[in-house]
């Protein structure tokens, strides 16, 4: 129950909507699980990108960015099922040369927990898979890309739906932990960068708009289908930050979120 006291200390807030959906996806760039509840912790999602594969030759942190293959396959917290119905659990011995196999390329399975500093590979100009591709760390001690916690909502999900109904604007392309189920224009979320929003009992710094690579071009599983035409919608209608949607969280306040908690704006 809250007291008095505590109410005083919270921070007045701006009540903003819901949390419609909560993901997390426990091998890099594989499927992941649509869940009931999601932990928060300080360094991001508990179970999130908790393993990887790292390339033996080259060393990177293999992304479907680059190896689209990947998004074929999908994880649990215990093993890896291929598109093939071959499972994989992730403390398997042959592990590693079972899913060589698979991608016919020499690959580790790694935890994040306690590996070296590891990079993975981006273009900017994602529809062509033929573009110059750059190394861009992943965050320290971690497979995340840049962020603890990536957020979309269906304010600009239903925007880009309105103005651009040709193109498929499935939140499962874009790869959120939290989809955020509130009103406002197209691209809410960028008004919300530098302030904190309070999810469920976890409160968010929402520090930057999410660029979009390849990822959400692609085809996925579920009937997903490729569009490259989003690249180049992102940068039309995305007037403010191009080719960006959703954002980049890092947290202030570990917490529990599940679907139904309220979504709140703090004060500055």
């Amino acid at each position: 129950m809250e007291t008095a006291q505590t109410a005083i200390d919270r921070p007045a807030a701006t009540d903003l909507g819901r949390v419609a959906r909560c993901w997390r996806y426990p091998v890099k760039s594989l499927q992941g699980l649509e869940v009931g509840a999601i932990d928060v912790t300080a360094t991001g999602v508990a179970g999130d990108r908790t393993h990887g594969l790292i390339g033996a030759g080259d060393g990177h942190l293999l992304s479907a960015k680059r190896t689209s293959a990947l998004l074929d396959a999908s994880a649990t917290d215990q093993a890896i099922t291929l598109a093939d119905g071959t499972v994989i659990a992730l403390d398997d011995p042959d592990a590693d040369e079972r899913l060589t196999a698979w991608l016919g390329r020499p690959v580790h399975l790694a935890r994040s927990e306690g590996t070296d500093p590891v990079s993975y590979e981006m273009t900017f100009d994602p529809p062509d898979d033929g573009a110059e591709y750059y190394e861009i760390p992943a965050a320290p001690g971690s497979f995340l890309d840049l962020a603890a916690v990536h957020l979309v909502t269906t304010a600009t999900l239903d925007g880009l739906a309105a103005a651009r109904p040709d193109l498929d604007w499935d939140v499962r392309r874009f790869r959120p932990n939290l989809l955020l189920d509130v009103d406002g224009p197209t691209f809410v979320e960028q008004g919300w960068i530098g302030r904190h929003v309070r999810v469920g009992t976890a409160v968010l710094s929402i520090d930057t708009p999410t660029v979009r690579c390849a990822m959400p071009l692609r085809a996925q599983p579920g009937g997903i289908e490729r569009q490259p035409e989003i690249f180049r919608a992102l940068n039309e209608l995305n007037t403010v930050a191009p080719n960006h949607l959703g954002a980049y969280c890092s947290v202030v306040t570990p917490g529990a979120v599940r679907p139904g908690d309220p979504v709140e704006l703090l004060d500055a």
